[in-house]
């Protein structure tokens, strides 16, 4: 029996929570599956599988091994892949992490362009929380600055400068008409993106703002549906928004005002080698990045 298949499979067991569901997975049977883990149990010595009728649950042992061998596994994995892309067409997993709204409303429009030109990488894109400290499984992390990876063995590039604008639909702007200075934007709903239906905005002219508004959410897509369908007034990266711009269906409102002025970077592991696949997909994103940057008025 094979270490490393009997690894994969028990693996697949746990995250397609039974033995016909990782079967599906490794085009094999369930039979299978089950000698592989039970010869895995016995070398290892001990049970790592609950089995019942109806479901598959870990035991104490099972759940330490999963974390230790995932990690491992993904590992060496990745120093297959590199081995082989040395000499052949870039091949393998590329794991990203970034949050729900960079995900979906920025690094997504990107994807389907990058994996035409390299067929043979495939793709794992991973939600993160605000603010937290990425996976070490990780090969990029997208993200604005957090202090705590420049001092750990992370490296940064910058992608964008992130400066929030204020965005409206036309539904929303003739029925309470368009503010036309920051003042005025008190008189107006903000649709904000938090817990709490009132946030402090700082203008990179050094003014501050305190606006409300009736709704609030950590939710993007639900975010935008709202600024869309007229809800009220959103305060967002025009990266983010690209396609409602181009349809219209969001409009700039105080052109000359922006605010929560940042920067977007991409962090990836210090190593001695820097993974083919990270570093195509960087230049890239840099690159198309670069090209809409110079196509703005």
């Amino acid at each position: 029996m094979d270490w490393i298949q009997s690894v994969q499979s028990y693996i697949r067991v746990v995250d397609e929570g039974s033995f016909n569901g990782a079967a599906r997975k490794l085009n094999t049977t369930s039979s299978a599956i089950s000698k592989r883990v039970h010869w895995l149990e016995e070398r290892i010595g001990a049970q790592l599988l609950k089995r019942t009728t109806r479901s598959v649950t870990q035991t104490e042992a099972g759940a330490l091994f999963y974390q230790r061998a995932k990690v491992q596994l993904d590992g060496w994995q990745s120093i297959l892949d590199e081995t082989r892309s040395v000499s052949e067409t870039p091949v393998g997993l590329l794991k990203i992490g970034a949050t729900l709204a960079v995900g979906s409303k920025f690094l997504v429009q990107y994807l389907n362009d990058f994996l035409q030109m390299y067929p043979d990488i495939r793709i794992q894109l991973i939600t993160t929380t605000p603010g937290q400290l990425p996976e070490l499984s990780l090969d990029l992390f997208i993200s604005r600055e957090i202090e705590q990876l420049n001092s750990l063995s992370f490296k940064a590039t910058a992608l964008f400068e992130h400066k929030a604008a204020f965005y409206a639909s036309p539904e929303y702007l003739e029925q309470y008409g368009a503010p036309r200075t920051p003042e005025e934007l008190k008189n107006h709903n903000l649709l904000v993106w938090g817990e709490r239906t009132q946030r402090e905005i700082s203008l990179t002219n050094g003014q501050k703002l305190s606006l409300s508004g009736n709704f609030a959410t950590t939710n993007p897509e639900a975010l935008y549906y709202a600024a869309k369908s007229g809800m009220g007034i959103l305060v967002s990266n025009d990266v983010m928004i690209k396609e409602e711009l181009r349809l219209g269906t969001l409009q700039r409102i105080l052109p000359t005002i922006t605010a929560d002025e940042a920067i977007v970077y991409a962090y990836y592991p210090k190593l001695d080698y820097q993974h083919t696949r990270t570093k195509l997909f960087l230049d890239y994103l840099k690159e198309r990045l670069s090209k809409e940057k110079s196509l703005k008025p």
